[in-house]
């Protein structure tokens, strides 16, 4: 595989990531909605399950999006470029962190 197809690769895989962090942040914001219904009664039991579950459901997506073809990739034997797969993921996930938070920086400074 060509180096800008592992780049390329690594780019849609973090954009998958980070498209599925947004999603999650927004059922999450909203879940509070779910449980205040009425007023004055909590479920810390439900909310803390809810939580839990949504944390693992998202543990084996992500690790699905970022590691389902390069451990592909390992089982033929291509263990170097499903390394670079991975490392390219990761270095354009930290990018995706890195402009998040200069975006928060500036929209949040006081």
């Amino acid at each position: 595989m060509k180096v800008k197809n592992i780049i390329l690769r690594g780019l849609y895989q973090s954009l998958g990531l980070a498209t599925y962090c947004i999603l999650v942040v927004v059922i999450m914001s909203n879940l509070p909605k779910l449980f205040t219904s009425n007023p004055g009664v909590t479920n810390n039991l439900l909310q803390g399950f809810m939580f839990l579950i949504i944390f693992l459901v998202s543990a084996l997506i992500t690790g699905s999006i970022a590691l389902a073809y390069p451990i592909s990739l390992a089982f033929r034997k291509n263990i170097k470029e499903a390394a670079f797969i991975v490392l390219s993921t990761v270095l354009w996930s930290i990018l995706f962190l890195i402009i998040a938070l200069v975006t928060a920086i500036i929209i949040y400074k006081p």
